[in-house]
């Protein structure tokens, strides 16, 4: 009798203890904006936040001007900041792969050993842009101007939080005084 007692028992025990299955956060596919363009894109954008990296670390008032290369294949990346007294200069190159696909860049700098993949996310000519890789290690958030409205700020966030980009890990970046 004690035999059939344990065996129900234990069923209820192995069920209740059953690993409870993990379910992902359902994400969109990372997409990129068609409206993004070479003409537009051209110019002085300020960044509002991004995920930091060493080489940015303390970096205030940042900027990227991208401007076309005298041989027209490639823009040309000058990426500038100001940490304490001093200002941080680099320059690297963007290409496009394809000719067809502008919104998605391969960006390198002399002193990075590797280049990057950096998506255009979503473009608003003459305001904003969200640029992203596609493996989740940059984002940032860029302006034409040195602020960007709460509104468009956190409708950047919710897109990029769409496609699981962890805005948690965005600092940003302070752009008083520049």
């Amino acid at each position: 009798m004690k035999k059939f007692l344990f065996l129900p028992i234990l069923f209820l025990v192995f069920t209740a203890c059953k690993d409870e299955e993990v379910l992902e956060p359902a994400c969109d596919d990372i997409t990129t904006d068609a409206r993004a363009n070479l003409d537009e894109f051209l110019g002085v954008w300020h960044e509002i936040s991004t995920i930091p990296e060493p080489w940015n670390t303390g970096c205030m008032c940042t900027t990227a001007t991208y401007t076309l290369a005298p041989e027209g294949d490639a823009v040309i990346v000058l990426n500038q900041c100001d940490v304490e007294d001093r200002q941080v200069i680099i320059e690297g190159q963007a290409t496009q792969p394809d000719p067809e696909d502008f919104t998605k860049l391969i960006v390198s700098f002399p002193s990075v050993p590797f280049p990057g993949n950096y998506w255009i996310l979503e473009f608003e000519a003459g305001s904003h842009m969200l640029v992203g890789s596609p493996d989740f290690n940059n984002l940032f958030v860029l302006s034409r101007t040195p602020t960007l409205s709460d509104a468009i700020y956190q409708s950047m966030l919710d897109k990029a939080e769409s496609m699981c980009f962890d805005t948690t890990r965005l600092a940003k970046t302070n752009q008083t005084g520049c």
